[in-house]
């Protein structure tokens, strides 16, 4: 260990600043020699005895991660109260964020939530439409606690947390060996994952100087198919007073008429013929995509993080982490067929008005001539087809390294620490089953539109391999984000007021971020028209300076003020303040408030993203001021494009808080605090329909032919439209009691009430209240009562999701109104997990999780009956009852 002290103490010295200050540190250090130890609360720099502030913040600790059964840190956050719509899951319908997990506080979206890992910022995750942390990518096995801060932007961290911040705190002291290994499976035997841990940690600060900590984890979980579940056991869902989305676009012959063809003619091919007396797809071949889609994906992660803390001598301490990961994931999707191919993209047409249209018209069948092979009636059929010869999947593996190197430690009356940090994620994600509109177009129909004599339907491997793959090309995507920083601060008591030290901290950051996200060239130059993907590619530097006072100008009340200044080298500059106040009138009694400013520069993506073109059907108000079916600008087709617009501006926001927490008898707190937001000059895309009712404002967007006066293109671009304020309160309650010999027991709760979330889409609109509507709950809580006596330990805790309506506005109707209205609302969820854990043998746990106890299935979501889910995924699972068993076992 003396060999390589004066190395470590000289890498220490070189990040800490130079050799001279050690000199100064050590009387400061003996100064404070008997003092209670001081921490730091999130949102404060400042260290402090009470760790009550004026800002409410939340804890999760290491044990009720551990008691909650909960396998990552998404299932840890998604439970969260005061989480709302907005972020992002791994779960549900696939889209260009699949992988990836991201929490959204206040349903300000996720991209308005900074997650922090150890107080310091992390390379986002390279898509989506948001700039946000994947919390997939976060081992749960190291977390030492959870602190989220629920007053919004935060002028320590960063004004552009808006919603909240979630600072993820690692372990940094253990000692020993430790194994931990768990199997779990649902209630219906799928869904079955299997992990295993190991922890090292050798010295301790106080004898060696030293505490070294490794850790490595590694987790499989199955999937679930979503006709594995008895609410989508296949999508004929009329035995729940729904649709038969069971589809006839699979292999059958229909007479070429019209644009979706005539009277049925046969199945083409070996599919097995429905026989359904009661369905009009009887004697059909049908298409389920329920055999296909994935209700959970297959997922596998593995992580490492090892750190180190150094005792220099002298109070000062070198500290550093480095963490791995590596997550996977794999999902089938539901295939799409010639319906919805001709729809979206016009390239299945009538070329010459031979089957009853006017030449050129759309057509949803594949024309099959009658000297095809596969053709068995002597003339022109329709086949009405389902591209899945390739069956759709996406695969997503995500790569991420994070490490940090710092020192703390004392000069004068200062607490000083500072840190250089890199991380950086790379993302892979591959798809399989678009096709390649060309190729359909030039080599498997010939020039009047009718499929080759070479070409099998539904036969992929007696079709020329080449051809296939062309066809049905691998899709690669690829994106490499970094975020790299350098951060000093520190704080001191300044001198005594009368209620306490005035103390003062402030600190400064410079960081470096860098984003580079890019589809594959067939998703973005329109090789495949039916999903159109963009990249972004962009890189900027940002510094930042910071201060806060917090000041106890009486025993009964403490002031402190914060402000922060950011200058990004690509936007401008921002000064950002915060400022709150805590009174004691009584010592069980605090009340408190705050009050900050907000400041969220666009993010590199939403500053350097690639345009999209596509077609929208619109009205035009200019030519069509009264609608007419006979008047074709009254329902046109107009090219559109849509991407990143360099003239955006920043979004900023202001936010309240004020609450209380009470202490009426030592050992139980009861925290209360009303909170309101307030954004404005939101980023989102600009609709068609206003753009066009406004054009004297947005002339430059709108692109008419100069002849005819017809509309020709649109510019829908990004631009600053949207705000929002929303309000509502959160309740934190907490308490234990001893029972004698029969152990002891806690209690927890914590609720949250969204009273308003009134939101409008464009400058000038009144703004509309979605609270209670469509993916925004009212109430949402969880509560919890623990129990310890001797080698045993138990617990028992509820989760609530409250209900609210299908309907996305007031004024929007229920489509199921009429014939089933107890689909207009998504109804309350409410679910129980249970805990049980025996530590009564030397060195070996073992302990039961159980969630979902009652095997609830989630409230039905019949909106989503069309992606074949028929739940929502924010807020819910139809994973079912979740068994799990864990063993851990410590070398001594």
């Amino acid at each position: 260990m003396s060999q390589i002290r004066p190395i470590v103490r000289a890498v220490a010295l070189l990040c800490a600043g130079a050799a001279p200050l050690y000199a100064a540190a050590q009387s400061g250090a003996d100064a404070n020699a008997g003092a209670p130890p001081r921490v730091e609360i999130t949102g404060s720099r400042i260290k402090r005895v009470d760790a009550e502030t004026a800002s409410a913040v939340q804890l999760i600790t290491a044990e009720q991660i551990a008691r909650s059964g909960a396998a990552t840190v998404t299932d840890v956050l998604r439970d969260l109260p005061s989480g709302n719509a907005g972020g992002y899951t791994s779960e549900g319908t696939p889209g260009q964020a699949f992988g990836s997990s991201g929490v959204s506080l206040r349903g300000l979206g996720a991209g308005a939530t900074l997650t922090l890992i150890n107080g310091r910022r992390v390379a986002p995750f390279g898509f989506g439409s948001a700039s946000f942390v994947d919390t997939n990518a976060i081992p749960v096995d190291a977390i030492d606690r959870i602190e989220v801060l629920l007053d919004g932007a935060s002028a320590i961290y960063g004004a552009d947390a808006i919603g909240g911040v979630i600072n993820i705190i690692l372990r940094k002291n253990y000692e020993g060996l430790g194994v931990t290994a768990s199997a779990g499976t649902s209630a219906y035997h799928d869904g079955n994952t299997g992990a295993i841990g190991l922890t090292y940690g050798k010295g301790t600060l106080a004898q060696d100087g030293y505490n070294w900590l490794l850790s490595l984890s590694h987790r499989d979980s199955s999937p679930v198919l979503v006709n594995a579940r008895p609410r989508t056991k296949d999508s004929d869902f009329r035995r729940l007073g729904l649709s038969d989305r069971r589809s006839s676009f699979s292999s059958n012959a229909y007479i070429a008429s019209g644009t979706t063809g005539g009277s049925f003619l046969g199945i083409i091919g070996d599919c097995p013929p429905l026989v359904d007396a009661g369905s009009p797809l009887n004697g059909r071949c049908v298409n389920d995509n329920t055999t296909a889609v994935t209700l959970q994906s297959k997922s596998q992660r593995d992580n490492a993080y090892s750190a180190l803390t150094y005792d220099l001598g002298q109070g000062w301490e070198m500290f550093g982490d480095a963490a791995l990961s590596r997550s996977r994931q794999a999902s089938g999707m539901y295939s799409y067929a010639t319906n919805s191919y001709g729809a979206y993209t016009n390239d299945l047409v009538d070329k010459y008005g031979l089957y009853g249209n006017a030449p050129g018209t759309t057509i949803s069948y594949l024309l099959l001539p009658a000297d095809h092979p596969q053709n068995q009636w002597g003339k022109t059929v329709g086949v009405r087809y389902v591209f899945n010869d390739i069956p759709t999947t996406i695969r997503s593996e995500s790569r991420n390294v994070r490490a940090t190197l710092g020192a703390r430690g004392t000069v004068g009356k200062w607490d000083v620490e500072g840190a250089a940090m890199f991380s950086r994620s790379l993302t892979d994600t591959s798809y399989r089953g678009y096709i390649q509109d060309k190729v359909l177009i030039n080599d498997v129909l010939d020039a009047d539109g009718l499929v080759r004599k070479s070409f099998l339907l539904h036969q992929p491997a007696k079709n020329d391999a080449g051809l296939m793959g062309r066809l049905y090309p691998q899709l690669d995507n690829h994106a490499d984000t970094s975020t790299s920083s350098v951060d000093l601060h520190g704080n001191r008591e300044l001198y005594t007021l009368p209620g306490g030290a005035l103390s003062i901290a402030v600190g400064a950051e410079y960081r470096r971020e860098k984003f580079d996200a890019t589809p594959d060239p067939l998703f973005t130059d329109g090789s495949i028209q039916l999903i159109g993907m963009t990249g972004s590619n962009g890189s900027r530097s940002v510094t930042a300076a910071y201060g806060e006072l917090s000041a106890p100008v009486l025993k009964s009340v403490e002031l402190s003020l914060a402000a922060r200044s950011d200058r990004y080298s690509d936007f401008g500059s921002a000064f950002t303040p915060k400022a709150g106040i805590k009174w004691r009138p009584l010592p069980q009694l605090a009340l408190r408030s705050t009050y900050a400013e907000g400041f969220r520069a666009p993010s590199l993506p939403e500053l350097h993203a690639g345009n999209t073109n596509g077609y929208s059907k619109v009205l035009d108000p200019k030519r069509c001021p009264v609608f007419s079916s006979t008047n074709d600008d009254c329902e046109r087709y107009v090219a559109f494009t849509t991407g990143a617009n360099p003239d955006i501006q920043a979004e900023k926001s202001k936010s309240v808080t004020i609450g209380f927490v009470a202490e009426p008898v030592p050992g139980w707190s009861l925290s209360v605090d009303a909170y309101h937001i307030k954004r404005r000059d939101e980023l989102s895309t600009i609709s068609a329909s206003y753009l066009l009712e406004h054009e004297g404002q947005y002339a430059d967007r709108i692109v008419r032919n100069p002849v005819s006066g017809k509309l020709d293109h649109l510019s829908l671009i990004t631009a600053n439209l949207s705000s929002t304020q929303t309000r509502g309160v959160d309740v934190d309650a907490r308490g234990s009691f001893s029972v004698g010999d029969w152990g002891r027991f806690s209690l927890s709760a914590s609720y949250n009430r969204m009273n308003s979330y009134l939101s409008s889409g464009n400058p000038g609109e009144d703004p509309v209240d979605y609270v209670g509507y469509y993916l925004q709950p009212k109430n949402r809580g969880r509560a919890g009562v623990a129990w310890d006596r001797g080698p045993w330990d138990a617990s028992l805790n509820w989760n609530y999701v409250g209900g609210y309506s299908i309907k996305s506005t007031p004024d929007a109707v229920c489509s199921f109104q009429a014939a089933t209205p107890q689909y207009c609302d998504v109804h309350s969820w409410l679910t129980a997990s249970a805990f049980i854990r025996y530590k009564g043998w030397r060195n070996l746990e073992l302990s039961l999780s159980v969630q979902n106890l009652a095997n609830k299935e989630a409230p039905m979501d019949a909106s989503q009956i069309a992606y074949l889910q028929g739940y929502g995924t924010s807020y819910h699972s139809q994973l079912g009852r979740f068994v799990q068993l864990t063993a851990s076992y410590k070398f001594k």
